[in-house]
C-alpha cells in the first residue's frame, strides 16, 4: 500500500533526529565514563583511552550516516551541511589520534614484558587500522556531503519534488 503524498509530521522528524542524536552522544558519554577521570599526561591512560575509543566509533558513525540520510531525503540543507562540517572536524580529530596513538604504542611497547609484546603489537595495529578506517569514512562523508549540499534543491524535499513531477506528468497525460 502506497502512502502517496503523505508527509511525516514535524514531531516524527524531530523524534528521529533526537533518536539519532542520542545514538551519537551516549557512546561518547559511555567512553568518558569508562575512562574517567581523564589523565592525558599519563601514557598508560592515554594509550588505553585511544585504543578503547575504537570500540566506540561505529555507533556514532552509524548515527551520523543515518542523520545525513534523513537530512538528504527531507531536503534539510542546513542540517546536511552541519553534519558534513561535523564529519570534517571529527576527521581532523582522528588525524591527531592517528599520529599520537602509534607514538604511545611505541612507548608502551618498550615498557611491556617481552612475552606480551606480540599481543600488544597486534592490538595496536588493529586499533590504528580502525582509526584509519574511521578517518577515511569521515572524510568521504564530510567532503562528499559538502559537495552534495550544493546540488540539493533549496526549500523542497526530494520526495516533494518527485511528487510534483508525478503530478505534472499526470496532468500532461490527461491533456493528451
Amino acid at each position: 500500500m502506497s502512502q502517496g503524498n503523505v508527509r511525516a509530521s514535524a514531531l516524527t522528524i524531530a523524534g528521529a533526529y533526537l533518536f539519532l542524536l542520542f545514538l551519537f552522544v551516549w557512546p561518547v558519554v559511555d567512553l568518558w565514563a569508562t575512562a574517567w577521570p581523564p589523565r592525558v599526561g599519563n601514557l598508560e591512560w592515554r594509550y588505553g583511552f585511544l585504543g578503547l575509543m575504537t570500540s566506540y566509533w561505529p555507533t556514532p558513525l552509524l548515527a551520523t550516516v543515518l542523520s545525513m540520510g534523513l537530512a538528504f531525503v527531507l531536503g534539510h540543507r542546513k542540517t546536511f551541511r552541519g553534519l558534513s562540517i561535523l564529519c570534517l572536524l571529527w576527521a581532523l580529530f582522528v588525524v591527531i589520534v592517528l599520529i599520537l596513538f602509534p607514538l604511545d604504542a611505541i612507548q608502551i611497547r618498550s615498557a611491556t614484558p617481552e612475552e606480551n609484546r606480540g599481543i600488544l603489537q597486534v592490538s595496536a595495529v588493529l586499533s590504528e587500522l580502525k582509526h584509519l578506517t574511521t578517518f577515511v569514512i569521515l572524510t568521504f562523508l564530510g567532503w562528499g556531503g559538502w559537495k552534495t549540499v550544493g546540488r540539493m534543491s533549496s526549500g523542497k524535499s526530494k520526495t516533494s519534488e518527485k511528487s510534483d513531477l508525478t503530478a505534472e506528468v499526470l496532468k500532461a497525460q490527461k491533456r493528451e
